[in-house]
């Protein structure tokens, strides 16, 4: 029978008319992990479950064009302690895409949040994001303060600021690649020998992804080319580098995140040029003002330090679990 992650205190349960799909693929440490699949109305959400199946699990969120796999150095340490569910977002990894003539708005994260927690029939959601995944999950944390008991952010809380001048004059060019993409999701991607695909995604993040951490996203982020088997292409979504990421008011963020109550976590990387502007400063600034149970740390390391050096973010992410007893010491 098909099994679905449920609540706290049982992760899985039979369920016949919309089942979710899981395989044992391998054990990390002697932490076993399974592949599952999510249905949705357009295909499925892909994800990746470490550690215990009884318990409700962390909710792992990643980063634009990244994946799951984000998670694979770090969540084999702190799944010891409570199991983690890293999701791929649509287009992502092995999720589906959306349909054809639809296009991706940073804003449905939020509510493919809630999806999962309404699936799932969670009590609460325990968060655990990058990137993306953390401006989501704040945006979610803010939004319904009350189904967060916590949120932990690597490197980014709130999109950045922008030149909205230099905005406005690229907006239209998004707009007409985002229509050409809508006529090629089809056709093949161009394609690199492995070696070469490691690089590209390793310049592509200008090195902030090492080549070693490279090779962990391509697991779930490339395919073997159907034109020369010796050669791989990017399996996400084309139609994702060109996502609008609309800016927004000062105003509407500051009333926002002043609405994040929850205990809180955010890892900035010294070395990672993101959420570094005077607008992201001022908003963490409000956040600490206004919630006693935010913490923030500084650690050396690029924008994906979660996923490059993860021996430097557990010890943080351990304590900030035990302070607020959400692990057993």
């Amino acid at each position: 029978m098909a099994k679905r992650i449920l609540n706290r205190n049982v992760l899985f349960y039979n369920k016949v008319n919309f089942p979710v799909w899981t395989r044992c693929i391998h054990n990390t440490n002697q932490i076993q992990t399974k592949e599952i699949q999510i249905p949705v109305q357009w295909g499925h959400i892909s994800a990746k479950l470490w550690g215990n199946e009884n318990e409700r699990p962390i909710l792992a969120l990643h980063g634009w064009q990244d994946n799951a796999g984000t998670w694979d150095t770090l969540a084999p340490l702190l799944s010891k302690h409570r199991s983690i569910l890293a999701i791929d977002f649509p287009g992502h990894g092995l999720s589906s895409w959306v349909p054809p003539g639809v296009h991706y708005y940073a804003w449905e994260l939020p509510r493919i949040i809630l999806f999962l927690k309404d699936y799932f029939k969670w009590d609460k959601l325990s968060l655990l994001c990058h990137s993306m995944g953390s401006i989501a999950g704040l945006r979610f944390s803010c939004l319904f303060p009350d189904d967060v008991d916590f949120y932990i952010a690597l490197d980014s809380l709130v999109a950045d600021d922008y030149d909205l001048n230099v905005f406005i004059d690229r907006y239209p060019s998004l707009v007409r690649k985002i229509n050409y993409l809508q006529t090629r999701l089809n056709d093949e991607p161009p394609s690199y020998s492995f070696e070469d695909i490691v690089k590209v995604w390793h310049t592509g993040t200008r090195k902030s992804v090492s080549m070693d951490s490279a090779r962990i996203l391509l697991k779930r982020g490339a395919k073997q080319s159907a034109k020369d088997p010796n050669k791989y292409f990017f399996s996400r979504d084309a139609r994702l580098k060109y996502t609008l990421f609309t800016p927004e008011k000062k105003m509407f963020v500051e009333t926002l995140v002043r609405k994040l109550i929850c205990p809180t976590l955010y890892i900035k990387a010294i070395d990672s040029p993101f959420s570094c502007d005077e607008f992201s400063v001022e908003m963490r600034e409000i956040i600490a003002k206004n919630n006693e149970k935010y913490e923030c740390h500084f650690l050396p390391g690029t924008h994906h330090i979660h996923l490059n050096n993860p021996e430097l973010v557990f010890p943080l992410v351990l304590n900030f679990l035990q302070k607020y007893n959400f692990i057993s010491e």
